[in-house]
């Protein structure tokens, strides 16, 4: 009795599955005895029946009636009468057997069992599965070992009452060895009406890997037209894996997708690519390759690739739903080693660009760098009152019928400090040290020079008399660098940084080291803060500006310019509530007196997951954008998304999408329509997106989830 009992527990339905939200199953109202039966743990790892009354009516047949109860450890049979038959080893349960263990409960009308034959007939069953809320009926079961034979099946996530959509099946075979059912006759129901049938099908009974059919994937837009993609997912091994996704585009043709994952104790990578023959649209064949792979050395040392290849420039503007990726200017290809430890890095790669921007040409495309080594070591703080160390790099640029050449960048640097609770100063001293090796007959370069600074701050609390205060911070951060000519220094990978309160604290105005700043400056900035009784920061303001005594020599275009200051730098963060925040940062330039650079952006989440975004960014002669974006809720199953971001300068929407989810207890459904820019000269695409899910079961459909992360700040999924 003891395997009969685990085997129609198990057997019964095996399948598990997430429901984002269970729908309500009725509870059964029970007897004293029964709750008993259920609530009293088994007091030992053997077999316990309890009935009311017990009777031999032979030596060969013993009857309980009266509450019947069997009990092994979280595992419960109940039922009104129950009779063996020692000859035959035969359990026979009539008038209703209910069978429970911590995550499924069974009905049925009879059961009958046989431990030497190890099999049960149970007739007119309904079972529920707590974990996965799973639920349904059948007319008749068979157990035999490991499977189960089961006549009119029905299983859905729904509650019996509610039956948005059900799964039945004339015929089942379930096999919990192989953990694969056979099922005949099933169909696919919404609300009654049947809108799938499939004469034959094999389905996992569990989560365990295994070949087969993933759910297909579907969209719409103005670029590929239709696009359906049915992907077919081959468990090759325990370590590794492939899926091959057939897609059909309306305009271009059929494209095969593969997807290859691996994993061992100290690597893993993904292997994708695409490939369509002929395309319709651009009459060539297309495709992309990706992979990547990481490798854990040892603790301390990593290996790590990440290459990638289109076919042509315009790859990802037919076949990408992201306007991030479709506006990349290049793929960047990479193989690296890299190790650190407490005080020290060292990172090592090949470096190489596949430029997809129209306005990139052959004379300012990216250098590959073959290869680029960087290490930096530092003295720990508590070793030494003066803390030391070392960045370094050297890196060799090449760009066809350009020059190229080894550079190396040393900079050592010293550094202490004094502080305390309500200030610092932070002296540092470093000396720079590039040279160029260059690739063809031009003279080497050199360039040296020492940069100065100190850094220092001060902080002004105030209590106030309700246990709130108020502090105010300056900041004083002098730098000093001589000039140095460096006109003659090619341009490998050195640009401008984008000047914001980072930069005020800087002391070199270009990232990468093709050019170092001149720089005699010094840089006062200011904070108020405000905190509440609790200790929460109520709001901030922060101003900052530069300082200049001499003229800025070093340039990018070689033209010196002559500022005596920046402009000034204001920042202000309000949080209004823990649902409301708010920021203002300007740029404004004095001696022009004009505003070179502005952002206001608003935001609201609250905890049922509705979001609103504004923001309203500007850069004189450049941008000038609106950018709104919700999550608007209408109750707990409805709720809308929307985003527009808007070129004013332009005069044209960069993207503008429009969505619906629905979440149910046992379904789900997304729809969303997008308008994308999706390249520089300004071409557009529409695009439409549906999901529908069936909890429990998968999704159909294309889904949307990641871009709507990218485009609304603040989304999360509601299933």
């Amino acid at each position: 009795m003891k395997y009969i009992i685990i085997t129609i527990l198990i057997l019964i339905v095996s399948y598990r599955g997430y429901a984002a939200e269970q729908c309500h199953i009725q509870q059964t109202e029970l007897t004293p005895s029964q709750s008993a039966c259920l609530d009293t743990p088994a007091h030992s790892e053997n077999i316990e029946i309890l009935a009311s009354h017990s009777q031999r009516q032979s030596d060969d047949i013993l009857t309980l009636s009266g509450n019947v109860c069997i009990k092994r450890d979280d595992l419960r049979m109940m039922t009104p009468h129950l009779t063996f038959q020692k000859s035959t080893n035969q359990v026979k349960a009539a008038g209703g057997v209910w069978l429970q263990s911590d995550d499924q409960r069974i009905f049925a009308a009879d059961a009958q069992m046989n431990n030497d034959s190890r099999s049960a007939d149970i007739h007119h069953l309904q079972y529920f599965l707590s974990d996965s809320a799973m639920n349904g009926k059948a007319d008749f079961m068979q157990l035999q070992d490991s499977q189960a034979m089961i006549d009119e099946l029905t299983f859905s996530s729904c509650s019996p009452d509610q039956r948005s959509w059900e799964i039945s099946a004339k015929e089942a075979l379930l096999n919990h060895d192989t953990g694969m059912g056979t099922f005949k006759g099933a169909r696919l129901k919404i609300k009654d009406k049947t809108i799938l049938y499939i004469p034959w099908i094999k389905l996992p009974l569990n989560d365990d890997r295994r070949s087969g059919l993933l759910m297909p994937e579907f969209s719409y837009s103005q670029t590929t037209g239709l696009d359906i993609a049915v992907p077919y997912y081959f468990n090759l091994d325990p370590q590794y894996d492939l899926t091959l996704t057939p897609r059909y585009l309306q305009d271009h043709g059929l494209m095969l997708g593969t997807e290859f994952r691996y994993l061992t104790g100290r690597s893993n990578g993904i292997f994708e690519g695409t490939f369509l023959p002929n395309d319709d649209k651009r009459d060539k064949d297309r495709g992309l390759l990706q992979y990547k792979h990481s490798t854990r050395l040892n603790p301390k040392w990593r290996f790590n690739t990440n290459l990638n290849h289109v076919s042509d420039a315009q790859y990802y503007e037919d076949f990408s739903s992201s306007s991030f990726i479709t506006s990349t200017p290049y793929l960047k290809s990479q193989v690296s080693v890299s190790g650190s430890s407490g005080n020290w890095s060292f990172f090592s790669g090949i470096d190489d660009y596949q430029v997809l921007s129209q306005n990139i040409n052959a004379s300012n495309e990216p250098y590959q760098k073959l290869p680029e080594l960087h290490f930096s070591w530092y003295t720990p703080v508590n070793v030494s009152r003066v803390d030391y160390g070392i960045n370094s790099e050297l890196i060799n640029f090449y760009r066809e019928e350009s020059v190229g050449a080894w550079r190396t960048d040393l900079t050592p640097w010293l550094s202490t400090e004094w502080g305390n609770s309500w200030g610092h100063i932070k002296p540092k001293l470093q000396y720079r040290a590039t040279h160029y090796n260059f690739d063809d007959s031009r003279k080497n370069i050199s360039r040296s020079l020492p940069i100065i600074s100190i850094d220092s701050s001060l902080i002004f609390e105030k209590w106030l008399n309700n246990n709130a205060r108020k502090t105010i911070e300056p900041r004083l951060f002098y730098v000093y660098a001589p000039e140095r000519i460096q006109n003659d220094i090619p341009i490998f990978d050195t640009r401008n940084l984008t000047f914001g309160t980072t930069t005020l604290f800087q002391t070199n105005r270009f990232s990468g080291a093709d050019r170092q700043s001149d720089m005699n400056q010094a840089t006062l900035a200011i904070t108020h803060r405000s905190f509440s009784t609790s200790g929460q920061q109520l709001w901030d303001l922060t101003l900052g500006q530069i300082k200049y005594f001499d003229e800025q020599n070093v340039q990018l275009d070689d033209v010196p310019q002559n500022l005596t200051k920046s402009p000034l730098i204001a920042e202000y963060n309000l949080y209004l509530h823990h649902q409301w925040s708010a920021g203002v940062s300007l740029h404004y330039e004095q001696q022009t007196e004009s505003l070179e650079r502005g952002l206001f952006k608003v935001q609201r989440k609250t905890n049922d997951g509705s979001v609103f975004n504004f923001a309203y960014r500007f850069r004189r002669d450049k941008i000038e954008q609106l950018d709104t974006s919700m999550v608007l809720p209408i109750n707990d199953r409805h709720r809308l998304l929307a985003r527009w971001n808007f070129s004013v300068a332009n005069n044209k929407t960069i993207e503008a999408l429009f969505g619906y989810e629905h979440k149910s207890c046992c379904w789900a459904l997304r729809l969303m329509a997008r308008h994308y820019l999706v390249d520089e000269t300004g071409m557009s695409n529409n695009g439409f997106y549906a999901e529908f899910q069936l909890n429990g079961l998968g999704a159909l459909g294309r889904n949307p989830r990641r871009l709507l992360k990218q485009s609304i700040l603040g989304y999360k999924e509601a299933f």
